[in-house]
């Protein structure tokens, strides 16, 4: 008879993960601009940005846990190269989190800069001057953009990683079994979003690489999917 502690996260933190993080990626307002024009897209909006940033911070460490998760699950049950690259797989899932964090970290110093005093007099907690508070801002968006300009190239190379294992694992058997070898190709994609340096491919492979995480979640919940090895 199962009981609560056999109840695995995974399936959950896939599903609500990509949701929140989705939600927010849609209403953000600086998704396409960069330099000054970024800035100030997150400057304007500074009064009714913190929710959605809350809600991205919390749906990117939700999706990617679940994400760890799974990675982890399947290295349980693999052996030799398998579990070598899972173990790789691992140290990307966390440098696509922290490079997120970092990113989501500057817009919100940006945001924080905007509702900064400027006094010229008081040297302590405010800005000398307004370009001195532009300056700053700019310095913060630019370290996020940098941040984040990497994180697909790590999330994909993880993503690539967990479909190769589930591939060579086990033989896909019926349309389910090729649900996590997908992320191969997904993966693929979606590492080559910095390279294209493209707005409108990111705008699209983007959403597709969070619903395609809401399905393996979605499967995992039902039943229809298990993680390759277990039983």
């Amino acid at each position: 008879m199962s009981n609560e502690s056999d109840t695995s996260l995974t399936p959950y933190m896939l599903i609500a993960g990509p949701i929140l993080l989705m939600g927010a990626f849609i209403l953000w307002p600086a998704a396409d601009y960069v330099g000054t024009r970024g800035t100030d897209s997150l400057a304007q909006e500074a009064d009714t940005l913190m929710p959605l940033l809350i809600a991205a911070s919390l749906g990117t460490m939700v999706m990617f846990g679940g994400l760890y998760l799974l990675n982890s699950e399947m290295m349980a049950n693999a052996d030799g190269m398998n579990k070598q690259l899972l173990t790789v797989g691992s140290i990307l899932i966390i440098a696509s989190l922290v490079a997120f964090i970092m990113g989501m970290g500057s817009n919100v110093s940006v945001i924080n800069a905007e509702n900064t005093d400027i006094d010229a007099v008081d040297p302590v907690g405010t800005y000398e001057t307004e370009a001195d508070q532009k300056d700053s801002q700019q310095n913060y968006f630019d370290a996020g953009s940098t941040a984040w300009q990497m994180s697909p190239v790590t999330w994909g190379l993880a993503m690539i990683i967990i479909g190769f294992v589930a591939f060579s694992s086990q033989r896909p058997e019926g349309a389910m079994g090729f649900v996590l070898p997908s992320l191969m190709a997904v993966g693929t994609a979606f590492l080559a979003a910095p390279i294209l340096n493209e707005p409108s491919f990111f705008n699209i492979i983007f959403p597709v690489v969070m619903i395609f995480h809401i399905i393996i979640g979605g499967l995992l919940l039902s039943g229809n999917l298990a993680v390759p090895g277990s039983e």
